[in-house]
């Protein structure tokens, strides 16, 4: 008589003991074994991203090139203010002697108006948001229209007498120069002139330094 058809064949068991279930008959396979790798811990959260502020392209830490430099300012201010009275100077040794006293004074406003736009236009450019150039750009350029007009009579006395009119002059007229300025323009040009070179020069630095990122 033949023996029961057995799913799997019989195990030597000589202890009796009940054999390991096997997969594949009702029995869920065995765990696989997990690798050496320890599991992930989530990330931290993200800070959101700060918005840069506007007008500063640029990010936190990296100063934008070329930034404000006070002392550009001032050399690039006193080139034009210095350019500028040399102009003046030579455009009166040029004309002086057809030039009217009206027209001294209309040529003296014009220089004023020139300084306030060229020394103001530099020194707000390169110097900022700062306060300082704005203020240097103003004496520079109040003392450009001064001396443009006393560095003109200097030309012009040297031209018609040579050095001996001028240390002459140095010897007993020492304040000649800015005798001229106030007397031939008239005390109150003179003063317009000057208020218009520094405050125009402050006015277009603070402008132009306004619209800077620095």
């Amino acid at each position: 008589m033949s023996q029961p058809w057995q799913p799997y064949p019989p195990q030597h068991n000589p202890y009796g003991q009940p054999a390991p279930p096997q997969p594949g008959y009702g029995y869920p396979a065995p765990p696989q074994p997990q690798g050496p790798y320890p599991p992930q811990q989530p990330y931290p959260p993200q800070q959101p991203m700060q918005p840069m502020q506007p007008g500063y392209p640029y990010g936190p830490g990296f100063p934008p090139p070329g930034g404000a430099s006070p002392g550009k300012a001032f050399f690039l201010a006193l080139l034009v203010s210095g350019g500028l009275c040399l102009a003046y100077a030579g455009m009166l040794l040029a004309s002086y002697e057809d030039l009217s006293r009206v027209g001294l004074q209309i040529t003296y406003l014009l220089l004023a108006l020139a300084l306030a736009a060229g020394v103001g236009a530099v020194a707000g450019r390169t110097g900022g948001r700062s306060a300082g150039p704005h203020v240097l750009a103003a004496i520079l350029a109040a003392l450009g229209a001064f001396f443009s007009v006393t560095h003109g009579y200097v030309a012009v006395l040297l031209d018609g007498g040579g050095t001996d009119l001028l240390e002459s002059m140095l010897e007993h007229e020492p304040m000649a120069p800015a005798e001229f300025w106030w007397k031939r323009l008239n005390g109150g040009v003179a003063l317009a002139g000057l208020a218009l070179a520094a405050g125009g020069a402050f006015g277009m630095a603070n402008i132009i330094g306004k619209k800077r990122p620095f």
